[in-house]
């Protein structure tokens, strides 16, 4: 088994007090800003993976069985799907903003469930959102989006 060896090579015109970042590829063709691109796009995709994992608590893995890791595997693949979506029209509309940062600006508004008896005996169940305060209502109007995406109410009458 052959060692392994590190070497950071520091070219000789960079201030070594200013930071440097190499990053190398094993296709010769790709220009510094395509390999640029290539590294933030995966850096993103990575980000976005890791925030949805912890939303929807996919992790820790402990499937046994491979129709379960398929699942797994679905889940995560179709809520990157929606996530990089939504992300992608925001882009679109001039903002440029992680998941994360979506999710907390959307997590300010509510969901209310509400159950109380009318004067005729009947229950009134309604389930209403609050409203979204100004940054989450700039994402919805940059989506075109409903500002109340649901307004239920159901009556249900007393025998």
């Amino acid at each position: 088994m052959a060692d392994i060896q590190w070497r950071i090579a520091v070219p000789e015109n960079v201030d070594r007090d200013s930071g440097i970042y190499f990053l190398r590829t094993n296709v010769p063709t790709l220009d510094e800003k395509t390999t640029w691109d290539y590294y933030n796009l995966i850096r993103e995709i990575e980000c976005t993976n890791r925030q949805l994992k912890t939303d929807l608590n996919l992790r820790p893995i402990h499937h046994k069985k491979d129709d379960r890791s398929d699942d797994h595997l679905f889940l995560g693949l179709l809520s990157y799907w929606i996530a990089n979506t939504i992300r992608c029209k925001l882009k679109q509309t001039g903002e440029a903003c992680y998941w994360t940062e979506i999710v907390r600006r959307l997590s300010t508004q509510k969901a209310v469930n509400t159950e109380a008896t009318n004067n005729l005996g009947e229950k009134v169940h309604m389930r209403l959102c609050s409203e979204p305060n100004k940054s989450a209502d700039d994402i919805y109007e940059r989506l075109k989006y409903k500002k109340m995406p649901f307004r239920k109410i159901r009556i249900e009458k007393s025998l």
